[in-house]
């Protein structure tokens, strides 16, 4: 009796998660982490960046979305992000003494991605919702700074605003939360379209200094390894 039990179990076990989903296309992502450039490896010792902003890591926020180029085993998808940052300071006069004028930073960072999500087994079982994804992508960092009128500062004629483009390399893992109400999933997906939300954690590391130029800024994050968390939609 008890081989019998465990036999129906395990069957039920590999039953499909679903009925049959709607097509796919793409999706969409939101991510939040921490973030704060590694200017000051360029200038170690007087360390001008921590000296106006601080060591403190603010918040970056990205959206992303992404076209499925096939979904058979995985999901491979290119696509494209943008997403925001913003730190504050106190400016220096000549002599270096702190200004009563505030002076911000703000980075618009920018990608192109290629992204593979093997989500084939948490497509299919509800005992499976783990979805591990790897990405690769093409970034522009769009920065620039203002002085405290508002505007952008300019040191010695020069624009206080540019871009830094880089690369980066990340890993997470996305865990389907379809596989706690799959009544739920499955209405969601015939009124809304999306097939499967997911929950993520993800580990980037990043290469922002025009591919290694000695006139750039270095935007990569000073952790060396950037951690963020979020929530993705197929459909």
């Amino acid at each position: 009796m008890t081989k019998r039990l465990f036999l129906v179990a395990a069957l039920c076990a590999a039953l499909p998660a679903a009925a049959e989903e709607s097509p796919r296309w793409g999706s969409f992502a939101l991510d939040f982490s921490t973030y704060r450039p590694n200017v000051d490896s360029e200038l170690p010792a007087q360390r001008p960046f921590e000296t106006v902003f601080g060591t403190r890591h603010n918040i970056m926020f990205r959206l992303d979305a992404a076209y499925t180029i096939f979904s058979q085993w995985g999901s491979l998808e290119a696509g494209l992000g943008a997403g925001y940052w913003q730190k504050g300071g106190k400016g220096r006069l000549p002599d270096g003494t702190v200004s009563s004028d505030s002076t911000y930073i703000r980075i618009v960072p920018t990608r192109v991605t290629l992204t593979y999500r093997f989500d084939l087994f948490s497509n299919r079982y509800r005992w499976m919702p783990i979805a591990p994804y790897a990405r690769f992508a093409l970034d522009r960092y769009n920065w620039w700074v203002t002085n405290g009128a508002g505007n952008v500062a300019k040191t010695n004629g020069r624009s206080g605003s540019g871009a830094t483009n880089g690369y980066s390399f990340a890993g997470g893992l996305a865990l389907d939360l379809g596989a706690v109400d799959p009544t739920l999933a499955r209405d969601m997906d015939r009124s809304t379209g999306i097939n499967h939300t997911y929950l993520f954690v993800e580990f980037m590391k990043s290469y922002i200094k025009d591919f290694g130029s000695g006139s750039s800024w270095n935007l990569s994050d000073d952790r060396g390894v950037q951690i963020s968390g979020g929530l993705l939609f197929a459909f």
